[in-house]
């Protein structure tokens, strides 16, 4: 046997040795959990009605939980009414949901969000940039109706999916590249610093138009045509995140091209009361769940909503609930019922 041939065999000694010691270990995990369980099986019947916790076992929401990080556990009540669960969210789960605020003050984690390729999972209503653009899987699926609405009312296919999510590095190439060509104000008053932009989020699409003729974009105003896709963008969960007159509150000036995804009712209660999320946000706040709950009602379906701190989360026994966390300070429930 040549060298070369007993090392070898040398090898598949050592990695058969390491396959039986798995093989032990895996065995003897298997035994102490059988042992367990068995344990808790002879227990289980001599526990007495009055020695149980009390805790009562919350139940996942039928929606809002966005990802394995966001774990759902068991909370005393401490005297809530009946028909009620106190549960306990991860630090992570207040920066999930379709209600996130981010901007200057609030940043966010661009590896967060799970996304989607547009061009993967889009109709053939609208266009989109390239086939590396995503955004997250539930407002891919209002996007492709708000597009394909569009295209069936006005017949235009024109419009161009630009920007979905964006990492931190492309915001930090975008901004240092817009203060470098048009000038740190012009940065500052049309792209967020890297870290706090609505496109780590998923939720965010910026439209454009593209004339496949001549190959040339034409920038959307949302004006003409158009203008369908603006005012009935809140019925697909949408609204046009950076509107005028709101700049001062926002710090990034009108962006007509700009949408952000936030879900049913919010998009509608936003658009009539004419609130940029910011301003939602902090009047969610004024409906806790030990105060007025916000009542609402859109497209067939009545809701109702209230705001809970990060330390005291109340929901629905019954599971019929959104939960969004805010990336500030707590979460609002949605509850959904029909009119």
């Amino acid at each position: 046997m040549t060298e070369r041939q007993q090392e070898r065999l040398k090898k598949e000694r050592e990695r058969a040795h390491r396959r039986q010691l798995r093989l032990q270990r895996l065995l003897f995990a298997g035994t102490l959990l059988c042992l367990a369980a068995a344990g808790l099986f002879l227990w289980a019947p001599w526990k007495k009605p009055d020695q149980t916790s009390g805790i009562p076992e919350a139940k996942e929401p039928v929606r809002g939980s966005e990802s394995e990080s966001r774990s759902v556990d068991s909370s005393p009540s401490d005297a809530l009414p009946d028909g009620w669960l106190q549960i306990r969210l991860s630090e992570q789960a207040c920066s999930e949901g379709t209600l996130v605020l981010v901007n200057r003050d609030y940043p966010f984690d661009p590896s967060l969000p799970r996304t989607v390729s547009v061009y993967e999972n889009k109709t053939e209503s609208y266009l989109v940039k390239d086939m590396i653009l995503s955004v997250r899987e539930d407002a891919m699926t209002a996007l492709n109706r708000w597009m394909d609405d569009f295209a069936a009312e006005t017949g235009k296919t024109d419009v161009n999916i630009v920007a979905g999510w964006r990492s931190y590095q492309d915001q930090v190439q975008l901004y240092e590249n817009a203060v470098a060509t048009k000038g740190q104000a012009h940065a500052d008053a049309y792209l967020a610093l890297p870290g706090h932009s609505e496109h780590h989020t998923g939720l965010a699409a910026d439209l454009d138009t593209y004339d496949v003729q001549n190959g040339t974009s034409g920038g959307f105003d949302g004006d003409g045509a158009y203008a369908w896709a603006v005012e009935h963008a809140w019925e697909y969960g949408f609204i046009q995140r950076y509107p005028p007159q709101k700049s001062n509150i926002t710090g990034i000036n009108y962006e007509s091209w700009h949408f952000r995804y936030v879900g049913l009712p919010h998009a509608w209660i936003m658009k009539t009361e004419n609130l940029c999320l910011e301003e939602y946000v902090a009047e969610l706040r004024n409906h806790p769940f030990s105060g007025e709950h916000l009542y609402t009602a859109c497209q067939g379906k009545s809701y109702e909503l209230y705001y809970c701190p990060k330390d005291r989360v109340i929901v629905p026994a019954d599971g019929n609930y959104f939960i969004s966390g805010n990336n500030v300070d707590g979460y609002i429930i949605t509850i959904c019922g029909s009119e």
